[in-house]
């Protein structure tokens, strides 16, 4: 008790102390850390074309178009990646392409865009813009009925509409796209005009499209020689290396790691889903007792409501519960059940007879949403509307004079048929559960509609399950105990050798890129292991803490730091290897075949059988008869005359010896403007590729953004 009071009488002090102990320790950290909370911002994070783009103009950009795209509802992690992708592409378009096309006098006028609205296709920026994200389809008010696709003239009158409003500044990002896709066209059209191909490339294309020949051929492939039989050596791969290490096989474009890893799975123990189960049961009693079940799931389940109260067609019913739901009362709760990772505890809230489909029209006044005195004006404008279309049957009439959605207004308020989960809740709800001719008035963010329901499929039952999900998960007592055993792995083999000789299973994981988000034999997100191997302080032989990543832990081990550049002549060594062998093979073949007359004499000092292969085009990519891709066949039998044995020939598969049988030549007087405007758009359409990455590499472009995204 003496203690106490003593802690007691100092506590004021005490409380003084650990406040200057937790600010030393923030300090400290800060300060270790290169005081990165005060300097993060100012990080450059890459150079295009001499300009240095540093964190905090890029995190200002990416900020705005978060906030733009998102608004409050925020984005997941990949949506933000995407984002950023796209922040980074902006800034090399202004740097670097938006000056080239300046500098060209490439520009588009307002006669252009107004016809890129009317004249708008498939794939299109606008289509883009009026798709839905959801269900990958166009908009149903501004979708064509006949075909599916975007209606330029709902479009357009859409675009005056927002034009003529208080929200035009919506269309500037819509405007600003349009015209930076008409653009890249008319420069990508530029480069083809100086795309050429000439008369008698065509005629060589033709010709060899149009010439076949059959020859006879024998070849003893490198797999008949085991590697005991060739010698190789040191000097042989530094030859080989010297002569080829210009070859893009052997350049290092980016910076990467070599890296080993081993993995401690973090999943639930029959303890711990027996623990959630027991919960989940307390859940179910809840459940039973409450009447308000849609507020029960918001305040107790993890996933989104709109997936968790909705209604289910018999053949999509939990499987493991289908026939006890189809013979259970409204309001039966049922136990706990898994599906897939989750648990669930569900109730049957009610069973109705539902059409799969509703064909309905509409007559929109805008309102903003939440605005509570509009809300009621435009529902006693609509219901006066309602009715004189009940009194007179002039719907259509009257939504072409009264809707604001112009889109469908024009066609009468027509939103053709559709299925649930295409429309917002509210309106659908409405329409799967009135009936054909009723004219119900609902409010939806895009303001009030006065809905006309003109068809339904057969209706069918329905059943309306609300419910609790829970993650099948591991216990922090479990996760924790996994987290100790790979702490302790990680203390206890802290080098390449020690690690490498533990009893665990190793992953290996070559040409690690600091751009890479996943590690591909794990196929989780692992941007944090990823930025430790490209960290500047991880060299080779440092060996990792444990990374938390979704189900596992991980503890690795930098094995190989490969710099950017030409691949050193000893990490080369294991691809240089192969082709060594294959060389050292096709000398011995050659020595086996010695000095030959005839094909059939080839046959007999290789000790194979003499082949024919017939009207093979000299075009092909590929030989029938089982001997596959050979150009060097090709481009030697093209120079046989009829009769005449070629010399040794190193094939991809072996060594060859061919001898031209017959040859049908193309014809003279072909015509080759076909393949002539072939080969044009071949190379425009390389052309068109390579232009970017051309002028990226002609000013320079330092994408680090890897080491901290």
């Amino acid at each position: 008790m003496a203690i106490i009071g003593s802690i007691r009488k100092r506590s004021g002090l005490l409380i003084v102390m650990i406040g200057v102990a937790l600010l030393l320790f923030l300090l400290g950290d800060l300060f270790s850390n290169g005081g990165s909370a005060f300097r993060s911002q100012d990080n450059t994070i890459g150079e295009i074309a001499g300009k240095e783009i540093t964190q905090r103009e890029f995190e200002l950009r990416f900020q705005d178009a978060l906030d733009e795209q998102f608004g409050t509802e925020g984005a997941n992690d990949m949506a933000k990646q995407q984002l950023r992708e796209r922040v980074w592409n902006d800034f090399v378009n202004e740097l670097i392409f938006t000056k080239e096309y300046d500098r060209l006098g490439i520009s588009v006028s307002p006669d252009e865009l107004l016809d890129q609205i009317k004249n708008t296709g498939q794939g299109s920026i606008l289509q883009q813009f009026f798709t839905d994200p959801n269900t990958g389809q166009v908009i149903e008010q501004f979708r064509d009925p006949n075909t599916g696709a975007l209606d330029p003239q709902k479009v357009l009158v859409a675009v005056q509409n927002i034009l003529n409003s208080d929200n035009a500044d919506q269309w500037l990002p819509i405007e600003a796209a349009l015209k930076e896709d008409v653009i890249r066209t008319k420069y990508i059209n530029l480069l083809g005009k100086g795309i050429y191909t000439t008369s008698l490339e065509a005629r060589q294309m033709f010709v060899d499209k149009n010439t076949t020949v059959s020859f006879s051929y024998v070849v003893k492939e490198y797999n008949a020689i085991t590697e005991g039989e060739v010698e190789i050596t040191d000097t042989d791969l530094k030859e080989y290396y010297n002569a080829h290490k210009s070859d893009e096989l052997y350049q290092n474009q980016d910076e990467t790691r070599d890296i080993k890893l081993v993995q401690f799975e973090l999943s639930a123990t029959p303890e711990d889903i027996a623990e959630l189960r027991a919960e989940m049961e307390e859940i179910k009693a809840g459940f039973e007792a409450d009447s308000n079940d849609t507020a029960y799931v918001l305040e107790n389940a993890e996933g989104q409501l709109q997936n968790l109260v909705r209604y289910f067609k018999e053949q999509e019913l939990p499987s493991k519960l289908k026939d006890t739901i189809i013979n259970s009362d409204e309001g039966t709760v049922f136990s706990p059940y898994d599906n897939g990772p989750m648990l669930y505890v569900s109730k049957l809230v009610s069973t109705i007879m539902s059409p799969d489909s509703v064909q309905a029209s509409h007559i929109l006044i805008r309102v903003d949403d939440g605005d509570t005195n509009k809300i009621a004006a435009a529902k006693v404008k609509l219901d006066s509307i309602k009715t004189v279309a009940m009194r007179n049957g002039n719907f259509a009439d009257l939504a072409k004079e009264f809707s604001d959605d112009l889109g469908s207004g024009e066609n009468g308020g027509e939103l053709d048929w559709f299925t649930k989960g295409r429309m917002v809740p509210s309106f659908e709800k409405v329409c799967f559960e009135g009936k054909v001719g009723d004219m119900p008035i609902v409010a939806s963010q895009f303001g009030v509609h006065l809905i006309y329901i003109t068809d339904q499929t057969e209706p069918r039952k329905s059943y309306l399950l609300a419910s609790v999900d829970m993650p099948i998960e591991p216990s922090k007592y479990t996760a924790d105990l996994v987290y100790k055993k790979a702490s302790k792995f990680s203390v206890e083999n802290n080098t390449i050798e020690k690690f490498e000789a533990s009893e665990v299973e190793i992953i290996p994981i070559e040409g690690l890129r600091a751009e890479e988000e996943v590690l591909g034999p794990l196929g989780v997100p692992a941007k944090e292991v990823v930025r430790w191997a490209h960290n500047e302080e991880t060299v080779v032989g440092i060996v990792s803490s444990p990374f938390e990543l979704d189900d596992r832990i991980v503890v690795s081990v930098v094995t190989k730091i490969r710099e950017e550049g030409v691949v050193p002549f000893e990490t080369a060594k294991g691809m240089i290897r192969p082709m060594v062998l294959k060389q050292k093979k096709a000398e011995k073949i050659m020595s086996e075949l010695g000095t030959i007359t005839s094909i059939d004499e080839a046959a007999k000092n290789i000790g194979v059988e003499v082949r024919r292969t017939d009207n093979v085009r000299l075009s092909d990519q590929s030989i029938g008869g089982g001997i596959g891709r050979e150009p060097s066949i090709l481009g030697t039998v093209a120079t046989l005359a009829t009769d005449e044995m070629s010399a040794p020939i190193k094939g991809n598969r072996g060594v060859y010896v061919l001898k031209l049988e017959g040859k049908t030549d193309a014809p003279a007087d072909g015509d080759t403007s076909q393949d002539q405007n072939l080969a044009k758009n071949n190379n425009f359409v390389r052309a068109q590729r390579s232009a970017q990455d051309a002028l990226k590499d002609a000013v320079g472009v330092e994408d680090e953004r890897a080491k901290l995204y």
